[in-house]
């Protein structure tokens, strides 16, 4: 009893560590938001000398963070969108089908997970469908790079509920659609939000398919913006401090609203189906 004692304080001291570990870049950046450009150089974890919320001010000003806002906004809520709606239905169907067609889709989507990206010929793709340098052609791209994993971990949570319940709901005179939608959708609410958070992480902290795929700066999401905004005051850290501050803001309070669920859906779709 005593060693299990023993054993239990000292993993939560370990886990303590590593989430001290993971919290200091963290806290050394909100503070560092709030100092003096001569403070923030020290990059420590001393308290300011004077809390300078007026840098925050600035950046909303002088960095254009308010329209990375926007254009980051349009392409990560229409991308997780249209990931977990399409995502969703094709998962359901791979999961409660079994017959060569949903077999094929199953084999489909699980190849999507090793193949990578070809810029050259996603770019020439683009090209030919007049969308390149729009919000909408990277939009396409994401949804397309998430599709694989959200078809997989939804259709592996289905396959986890029991067909009875179909049965039942059918037999009650309940339609495919009402099914999907009154029945197993509510279900799946695990799951779901699992990909909403991941999905919405991914697109919103993504550098380069902007980089490659906007041709102009006033389509840039957040993160070119915070590039761009960095190159223009590498000395001031005190306001790149403060950027990268409003820049993980959104997300890092999307997490913590939705970290149970998180928790539940990766459980559940690697332990069912």
């Amino acid at each position: 009893m005593k060693k299990q004692k023993t054993y239990r304080t000292m993993k939560y001291l370990l886990l303590l560590f590593l989430a001290l570990v993971y919290l200091i870049p963290v806290v050394m950046m909100v503070l560092g938001s709030l100092k003096t450009q001569s403070q923030a150089l020290q990059f420590d974890l001393s308290w300011p000398r004077e809390f300078l919320w007026s840098n925050y001010t600035y950046v909303l000003k002088r960095g254009n963070i308010l329209n990375g806002y926007k254009n980051s906004i349009i392409i990560t809520g229409c991308a997780t969108f249209l990931v977990i709606l399409c995502g969703a239905f094709a998962g359901i169907l791979i999961g409660r089908r079994y017959d060569k067609r949903a077999k094929g889709l199953y084999y489909f989507f699980l190849l999507g997970l090793t193949m990578t990206m070809q810029t050259a010929s996603t770019f020439a793709l683009l090209k030919t469908l007049h969308i390149y340098g729009s919000l909408l052609a990277v939009i396409c791209i994401y949804v397309g790079l998430r599709m694989p994993f959200t078809v997989m971990t939804f259709s592996s949570f289905v396959k986890g509920i029991p067909r009875e319940i179909d049965e039942a709901a059918i037999v009650d005179g309940c339609g495919l659609l009402n099914l999907t939608l009154r029945i197993l959708v509510p279900i799946l609410k695990p799951i779901m939000i699992t990909n909403l958070v991941v999905t919405a992480i991914s697109v919103w902290n993504d550098f380069m398919l902007p980089l490659f795929f906007l041709n102009s700066s006033r389509k840039w999401t957040v993160p070119l913006t915070i590039y761009n905004f960095f190159g223009m005051y590498a000395r001031d850290w005190n306001y790149v401090f403060a950027a990268l501050t409003l820049t993980i803001l959104p997300i890092l309070v999307l997490y913590l609203f939705l970290q149970k669920y998180i928790v539940e859906g990766m459980t559940s779709g690697a332990v069912k189906g």
